[in-house]
């Protein structure tokens, strides 16, 4: 999923993955998406510098999404939608059958 080319982008890739609802504990649903990139996270770490547009911001409440301690990634669909997939319930990658 993370795959890049020599320029440094990210390859799109297919997914086939089922859904489930957690509180429901019901699901099944099989969802394909075609030329799908993975969405990278930010980097936690990065020093913002203070200049006028970053001080006359307002600054909102951002949740971290924790994705490696919930199994979740967020990709980007041709529309450019954003999708979070549970990483467990990934069937197949590019037609290549995931077995955990």
């Amino acid at each position: 999923m993370a795959k890049k080319d020599e320029n440094n982008r990210l390859i799109p890739f297919d997914v086939t993955y089922r859904t489930f609802n957690s509180t429901s504990k019901k699901g099944g649903k099989l969802k394909y998406y075609p030329s799908a990139k993975l969405c990278l996270e930010a980097n936690p770490n990065r020093i913002i510098k203070d200049t006028l547009e970053n001080i006359m911001d307002k600054e909102t409440a951002i949740k971290n999404p924790a994705h490696f301690d919930n199994r979740t990634r967020n990709i980007e669909l041709q529309t450019g939608e954003i999708v979070k997939l549970r990483i467990d319930f990934v069937i197949s990658i590019n037609n290549q059958k995931i077995i955990y």
